[in-house]
């Protein structure tokens, strides 16, 4: 998260009139982010508070930041305190997961691990590789590479409903760079359009990886096996 503009956007707009009122009683914030493979809570930095004004982010839906009350922007700068190790000290978050914003002098949170060295999460592999549609941008770099080089369908399940829709990623950027094309939820595909979902609201998973030697008119042939044996055309989101 070090350097990451959009991090710190997300953190500084608040909409939530409990979190308004911790952050304004703090000088200091420091910042955990959770692992989506482990799950571990892991400190990514402390920012100073050096005050607020209303005004909603330009990039940021208020579904995000909440909307009990006017959204808050606060003015924060990162400092270098325990630079040294930011993605380093894993902590016990504890119970209250979704109590995301608590104050360290009550709710003190041990220390579970203190990591010899920055790590990269592995590639889970592509059979086991799952993830949220909006944060495809977000993974590790060595994924990016693994995920832009390799080519075939892939499998995106609206989590609320169910639905499926089966595509295929054959350009030069491969998965990485068709799955990036859903940012406004839907791609120009008409099923994804007509649903009128996020991205967000989308998990994606890779069915197949064709050879490298794979011609489009290959790759489309599996596309439309996967179809037919998922039935996405009949109960899915798939219009052609």
């Amino acid at each position: 998260m070090q350097g990451d503009p959009a991090f710190d956007e997300y953190q500084e707009h608040q909409g939530t009139d409990q979190v308004i009122v911790q952050f304004r009683a703090a000088t200091y914030l420091a910042s955990f982010v959770v692992d989506p493979l482990t799950n571990d809570t892991i400190f990514v930095g402390i920012w100073e508070r050096l005050g607020d004004s209303p005004g909603p982010s330009p990039r940021i839906p208020l579904s995000i930041v909440g909307t009990q009350s006017a959204t808050v922007a606060f003015k924060t700068k990162r400092t270098d305190a325990l630079a040294a190790y930011l993605g380093r000290i894993v902590i016990d978050w504890g119970d209250g997961a979704r109590a995301w914003v608590q104050r360290a002098d009550n709710q003190p949170k041990p220390i579970l691990e203190i990591r010899r060295e920055l790590r990269e999460p592995e590639f889970p592999g592509f059979a086991r590789f799952r993830r949220h549609l909006d944060q495809i941008e977000q993974v590790p770099p060595s994924w990016h590479a693994v995920l832009s080089n390799a080519r075939g369908i892939y499998l995106l399940v609206h989590r609320e409903s169910g639905q499926q829709y089966v595509g295929s990623a054959y350009g030069v950027s491969g998965f990485f760079g068709r799955w990036t094309s859903y940012a406004d939820g839907h791609g120009g595909n008409v099923g994804l359009k007509d649903l009128g979902a996020n991205a967000s609201a989308f998990d994606v998973a890779i069915l197949e990886v064709v050879g490298s030697e794979a011609t489009n008119e290959e790759i489309f042939a599996r596309e439309t096996f996967w179809k037919e044996k998922l039935g996405t055309r009949v109960k899915g989101l798939n219009r052609n």
